[in-house]
């Protein structure tokens, strides 16, 4: 078999052992770590990737990096303010921002040589895998290398929905650390919200956009993103969880629901879960979840409506799971059920007259014209519901109750209906 000089040549040989060992460990499923670690081990230095957020996504191993400005910004995870500004403002990298091939930066601070190869995903950059000259010099051929690298990390990152969807990164990075609990430090939350050129107020809320039923599909697309900036001008949002999550500084309340809000979730089958308001960010996973609790709760209370309040449900959210496998009598006030069993030995509805009494605040008036009934009827009624549940409507606390109980009965009634048509087979 005859072999060509050019395919023994040993740069060429070293760079198909290389992407072959990179390809080995993006294919074992292990995820950024391995490939990064094949990578310094194969570069004999150590790699850092960061995403455009300057976030520091994987790293060799930290003791070999002697370079002190990275050793700190990966003990913190992410690169400050100040850093960032101070790398923008580099020649090299301003030169190298233009090409998208692996560039060299240097740096009076540190006498290491660095080497940057930018990573995307399909044509979007989202971000860089570092080559720092700690252990070895750098090699010529270390570009190309490197290169090659940035390609396998972007494949892996691609997998993430994240970075598919993602366009500001600094933006959305901040909110989605801000979900997973990420800051505890208040220095740290400034200098991430200066870095990502963002200010809040102090009357918060988070919005949750369920795209379940978008388009059937659940799709995040271009179209969406820019319709949600004309709604909500400059509240930041970003994909979560299968979900677009904002945060909101500004006025949206039941008595304020703009028009054109209410027409985007009605066409586009989106639904909306509106926390209550808060003002400090590290309260942000807290209110995510009230508004998913509202979307859940509001899709058992009114299938139909597309916007939900947490200040509507967060009655329901005392229910315990237990609540809902009870048999349905264990959930209803046991003097109400004398009411049930009089109208089903009666054929009246005692039951239904003394929830919409107590839905009115005991107002006789709004009470009888809500059932179509004469007032002296409604007063009769509410005599014999009184008699049979051996309580005076004076009782407050005791109204309260029934008033909960009701509220309860109907939530447990809607959410085991729901189950039971879930768990039908599909025809």
């Amino acid at each position: 078999m005859d072999v060509s000089l050019d395919e023994l040549r040993p740069d060429k040989i070293e760079m198909e052992h290389y992407t072959a060992s990179l390809f080995t460990a993006y294919i074992s499923g292990a995820g950024l770590s391995a490939i990064v670690q094949t990578a310094a081990a194969l570069l004999r230095n150590p790699v850092i990737v960061f995403d455009s957020s300057f976030k520091i996504v994987a790293h060799s191993d930290p003791d070999e990096i002697t370079d002190y400005l990275w050793s700190e910004n990966i003990r913190k995870g992410y690169c400050s303010y100040d850093f960032i500004a101070a790398v923008n403002k580099l020649d090299s990298v301003r030169r190298g921002k233009q090409t998208d091939e692996s560039y060299e930066v240097t740096c009076e601070e540190t006498a290491n040589t660095k080497l940057i190869s930018k990573i995307k995903v399909g044509s979007k950059p989202i971000g860089n895998v570092l080559l720092l000259g700690c252990k070895h010099p750098l090699r010529p051929q270390d570009k190309e290398l490197l290169a090659i690298a940035a390609t396998i990390l972007g494949e892996e990152m691609g997998k993430n929905s994240y970075y598919r969807n993602t366009r500001n990164m600094k933006v959305e990075d901040f909110i989605c650390a801000l979900l997973d609990q990420q800051f505890q430090d208040s220095h740290v939350i400034r200098d991430r919200m200066k870095s990502a050129g963002l200010r809040f107020g102090q009357h918060l809320l988070v919005l949750l956009f369920d795209l379940s039923r978008y388009e059937g599909s659940g799709h995040y697309d271009d179209f969406l993103r820019e319709r949600l900036q004309q709604l909500f001008p400059g509240s930041p949002f970003t994909y979560y969880e299968g979900h677009i999550v904002m945060i909101h500084d500004g006025v949206l309340s039941k008595e304020h629901i703009p028009a054109h809000l209410r027409e985007f979730l009605a066409q586009s089958g989106i639904m909306l879960g509106v926390s209550s308001k808060f003002s400090s960010l590290p309260q942000c996973r807290t209110h995510f979840l009230q508004s998913l609790s509202a979307i859940r709760i509001g899709g058992i209370l009114c299938p139909g409506q597309h916007l939900t309040f947490y200040s509507d449900i967060h009655l329901y959210e005392l229910l315990s799971a237990d609540a809902l496998s009870m048999e349905e009598p264990g959930y209803r006030d046991p003097e109400l059920l004398k009411l049930q069993e009089y109208d089903a030995a009666h054929q009246s509805n005692l039951y239904h007259t003394f929830f919409v009494y107590l839905k009115n605040n005991r107002n006789m008036q709004l009470t009888a014209e809500e059932l179509y009934i004469h007032r002296n009827t409604l007063r009769y009624k509410l005599d014999h519901i009184s008699r049979l549940l051996e309580t005076p409507f004076s009782d407050s606390e005791k109204m309260l109750g029934y008033y909960i109980s009701y509220k309860i009965a109907d939530y447990c009634q809607k959410a085991r209906k729901r189950q039971n048509t879930s768990s039908l087979p599909m025809p």
